[in-house]
């Protein structure tokens, strides 16, 4: 390793270092009661760390570690020694880095692991998130008090606050600290932009759902306060459907950063306006926001994919055009709403003539190149409301709801006489047309057989016709 690369390994740990002191003094500012916070950020940024840099943490992170204890200690005047407030705070150390770090690293693997979507990761790393805390929360208090730094019979009232404070902070604070440590590490382990890569939204439209978030937490944590009612307090929970609106709406990005501002402004208020009485519901609170709110970043993604499968099960990859599933599931409703409304509809069915002497003497790409422009040239003549589908090799469909006879008649010629000016290689195309016009009693079978009769006929009579029944 180069003097440059150890510089840069050294920069990184004492920033690490500083960093989490920061952080968790940033906590303390919000402790209500010792070794209890109403949430508690630098479990979010241990775990992000190990997310992030996986071992590479280890140190700096242990070494802050020791160093708070030696802070708290002071601050909380407990009588020990120096080397006590070491030794507990190597312990203190062990027990908060092995469950967080255990825990990202399955949550980096389940990342890293081809054909995860955000549904599956979003909800593992909630679930990890609430074991890895609680498991946490059980090994350092048993460290303190095996080191002398709390007494026994305050664990019991201890565990529950610990927890869900510990829980909030990783499961609020991670991603946002996973990303901002991203890009301090280029050689980062794991990366999520393929979980939060959706584009819905404006900063416009984000700002004015934040603007919109703060005032409400406002006005619902004041009134709580000027009630002093008991009930007051749970409209709080009011925000996990705000919160699920901007997840739905807004880029995961946005709904990460509006997330962080609600929970922080909650914290700042439960602190500001003195409502310690009422704390641990502030602190599920901002879990079960947080959670949905997350969970939430996965609906755009969801969304995304199944217009993605929508494509591939409704339209020809090939062509552009619908395929034939899709036709036969719109021609059933298009018929019986024209049945319904008495409105027109026809049926058109084509081909290419003389396609399998294309692919037989040019090729099959050839082939491909003449059905793509066909369905460039249709696309460019049909109306918006027209259903274009291939059926099947160089058969095609159209419904065109709507439409008279002589509309439908020069609709139909002008596609015909532009296939007519398409040339593959050299080679110039045509095409045969059958129409049919819906009757009264027709259903799909009968309205197609009529279209398809059409077809051949126009067959017989040497292509490059239409037929109408």
């Amino acid at each position: 390793m180069t003097s440059k690369s150890c510089a840069i390994v050294i920069l990184r740990s004492v920033t690490i270092s500083i960093s989490w002191l920061l952080v968790w003094q940033a906590g303390r500012i919000m402790e209500y009661t010792e070794h209890a916070s109403v949430w508690f950020p630098a479990a979010g940024f241990t775990f992000a760390c190990f997310l992030v840099a996986g071992y590479r943490a280890f140190l700096p992170v242990l070494a802050a570690a020791i160093v708070i204890t030696i802070w708290n200690g002071h601050h909380y005047q407990l009588p020990l020694t120096l080397s006590e407030f070491v030794w507990g705070g190597f312990l203190f150390g062990l027990a908060h880095i092995f469950p967080y770090w255990a825990g990202a690293s399955l949550i980096g693997n389940i990342a890293r692991k081809p054909g995860t979507h955000t549904p599956q990761l979003m909800v593992a790393f909630l679930l990890v998130s609430c074991v890895s805390a609680l498991i946490v929360t059980l090994l350092v208090l048993l460290s303190l008090v095996h080191t002398g730094q709390m007494p026994a019979e305050d664990v019991a009232d201890t565990i529950l606050p610990f927890w869900i404070g510990d829980m909030a902070g990783i499961v609020i604070l991670t991603p946002l600290f996973t990303a901002l440590l991203a890009r301090y590490y280029r050689n980062s382990l794991i990366d999520l932009q393929s979980f939060t890569s959706s584009q819905y939204g404006s900063l416009a439209t984000t700002i004015k759902k934040v603007v919109m978030n703060v005032i409400l937490i406002i006005v619902i944590m004041y009134l709580g306060y000027i009630t002093d009612s008991e009930y007051s307090v749970f409209a709080i929970f009011f925000l996990t459907v705000t919160h699920m609106w901007i997840a739905c709406t807004e880029s995961a990005k946005a709904n990460i950063i509006s997330l962080v501002i609600s929970s922080v402004l909650i914290v700042v208020m439960v602190h500001l306006l003195g409502l310690m009485e009422d704390v641990k519901v502030y602190q599920f609170a901002l879990n079960v926001i947080a959670a949905n709110a997350l969970f939430g970043i996965a609906i755009p993604q969801l969304q995304a994919d199944n217009r993605h499968l929508k494509r591939l099960v409704f339209i020809d990859k090939l062509t552009k055009a619908y395929t034939r599933d899709y036709m036969e599931q719109r021609a059933e409703l298009e018929i019986a709403q024209s049945h319904e409304s008495g409105s027109k509809l026809f049926m058109v069915l084509f081909d290419l003539d003389k396609f399998k002497l294309i692919n037989d003497e040019l090729g099959h790409m050839a082939g491909d190149e003449a059905l793509k422009k066909v369905g460039q040239t249709a696309f460019s003549i049909l109306r918006k409301t027209d259903i274009f589908a291939r059926f099947g090799g160089d058969e095609f469909v159209l419904l065109l709801p709507a439409l008279d006879i002589d509309k439908s008649t020069q609709l139909v010629d002008e596609l015909r006489e532009g296939i007519r000016t398409i040339t593959v290689r050299g080679q110039s195309l045509s095409s045969s047309f059958g129409v049919a016009k819906l009757q009264p009693g027709d259903n799909l079978e009968s309205l197609f057989n009529r279209a398809d009769s059409a077809l051949y006929e126009s067959k017989k009579l040497g292509g490059n016709t239409i037929t109408y029944r």
